[in-house]
């Protein structure tokens, strides 16, 4: 197939379903990740679609897509078990903790265990119903706020007013971009500044995301590098963007191999 047929059917592809992914464009396509890339960057240049982290969406959906819960949960499934049991092994008994919405931190809350006596605060509503299952053990606190629709999580001034009011020991983020001049990024505005209060309410702040998310900016600034103490990641990251990361004063831990 030629590059601007191929381009067309990615122009296709995303008016009918709304996002495409780079993984599976390369392999619809049997051609390199690199050259999709170089695809979506040329459309984007064009104007006729917005790139994000690992995929694209159309212009028109740009200020306020996030991809459901359901599609987030499957996707780098073994990476995100790996990382968020690494993520719960560093919280001791009787500490406090922050979980901020999102798949990868749902795993931390699937590691944790009733008898450490944990107070644990969340704004993820299947992340709540998880750690339902330790109570009363640990004491499980909602931060409350207005529901967001498809991704089950809560954000708004009433959930910002509570989390301003804690400190915690572990604040555990996740992310849909990480970039050493960026920062931390979010891909829906309406929840930076929950998490913003989430990252003061920490001693320790902790990035959870696979490696996929690295070297990518989406739409909202949360955070610079230097607010963070360390990202957990899984080991399909490669040791310059490693190196890189660390030369900025971030500890870097790679969980399990590139073959899951």
């Amino acid at each position: 197939m030629l590059a601007d047929q191929r381009r067309r059917v990615i122009l296709h592809t995303i008016q009918t379903q709304g996002y495409v992914e780079v993984t599976s464009l390369a392999e619809t396509f049997h051609v390199s990740v690199a050259t999709v890339r170089r695809d979506l960057l040329l459309l984007e240049n064009e104007g006729l679609l917005v790139r994000t982290f690992g995929g694209a969406i159309p212009v028109s959906a740009s200020t306020a897509w996030e991809p459901s819960w359901d599609y987030k949960r499957t996707k780098m499934l073994e990476a995100k078990r790996l990382i968020g049991r690494e993520a719960a092994s560093l919280i001791k008994p009787g500490e406090t903790v922050i979980l901020d919405a999102g798949s990868t931190t749902w795993q931390i809350a699937d590691n944790l265990r009733a008898e450490d006596d944990l107070t644990i605060v969340s704004n993820d509503l299947q992340i709540l119903l998880r750690l339902a299952a330790l109570t009363p053990g640990c004491t499980v606190i909602s931060t409350g706020g207005l529901v967001r629709e498809s991704v089950y999580a809560l954000y708004g001034s009433e959930a910002e007013k509570f989390v301003e009011s804690l400190t915690v020991n572990w604040t555990f983020l996740g992310t849909n971009g990480l970039d050493l001049e960026r920062g931390i990024t979010n891909s829906n505005l309406v929840t930076v500044s929950l998490r913003q209060a989430m990252i003061r309410a920490g001693k320790r702040v902790v990035v959870v995301a696979d490696h996929t998310k690295f070297n990518q900016v989406a739409l909202a600034h949360v955070c610079d590098l230097g607010e963070i103490d360390m990202i957990i990641t899984d080991c399909g990251l490669d040791d310059r963007t490693a190196d890189q990361f660390r030369d900025a004063d971030v500890e870097i831990r790679r969980v399990g191999s590139q073959s899951y």
